[in-house]
């Protein structure tokens, strides 16, 4: 009974791509945890250079009884943008790399239309 049970369950992992996608969200996690480094360790004191003697993650407008949180949406809009740039950068590099080999391997691919 435990063999069937864990020669199904082997059998799905491979089937459904399950490790794959466990490894990739592993490393989305580490990947997180580097560009919220960046952001904190880089992005953000430079920013804080405009924005002198406040912190400027609380920024608020005051229009009457509704406060626009103009802070957290500026970190956002940071986030969004490193992580763009970062993982932009990434691919093109793989692209780059994956283009070296082929050129420098004997395998006959055909041509592969891409715009990075």
């Amino acid at each position: 009974m435990r063999r069937r049970l864990r020669e199904d369950f082997l059998r799905f992992i491979k089937s459904q791509s399950i490790l794959g996608v466990a490894i990739g969200i592993v490393i989305g996690q580490v990947f997180a945890k580097f560009v919220n480094s960046i952001i904190e360790g880089l992005v953000m004191p430079i920013i804080e250079l405009f924005f002198y003697g406040t912190q400027w993650q609380h920024i608020t407008i005051n229009l009457g009884r509704v406060h626009l949180k103009i802070g957290i949406i500026i970190a956002s809009m940071l986030d969004f943008l490193v992580v763009s740039a970062v993982v932009f950068c990434l691919i093109k590099f793989i692209l780059k790399e994956e283009d070296k080999f082929i050129e420098s391997s004997d395998i006959q691919t055909p041509p592969v239309s891409r715009k990075p």
